[in-house]
């Protein structure tokens, strides 16, 4: 369970009510949105925590709501990471910005794949 939660005193419908107008206003996937908030596979009253590295544009943040909802349900990917960019560029990040974002996370995935290695 990640030390930061936000959310812990927010119901799912909460978040999913704060996210939705980010989704009409930034043309974002309100169906990927309701699957990733009320998904049985993880708890993102308790695991969503914001972007770790990089500040989230606005709290609860759809890019990295769903970056994290990938992370935690399908696994670290490549294909996650350039969704993660693609919504920032969406959501008014500059090209350069949403690049060293993407690239951070790329370089948080490999730690953590390394971590998690070197644990077992």
């Amino acid at each position: 369970m990640p030390s930061n939660q936000p959310y812990i005193f927010w119901s799912r419908q909460d978040l999913f009510d704060k996210m939705k107008g980010q989704c009409y206003a930034y043309d974002f996937d309100l169906r990927l949105l309701h699957e990733a908030v009320y998904s049985e596979e993880w708890n993102p009253i308790e695991q969503y925590n914001g972007c770790n590295f990089v500040q989230d544009g606005l709290h609860p943040f759809y890019p990295c709501f769903i970056h994290d909802y990938r992370w935690i349900v399908e696994g670290i990917t490549n294909r996650s990471d350039k969704e993660f960019r693609n919504n920032l560029l969406k959501f008014g990040y500059s090209t350069f910005r949403a690049t060293m974002y993407y690239f951070a996370v790329r370089i948080g995935g490999v730690f953590f794949k390394l971590k998690k290695r070197y644990n077992k």
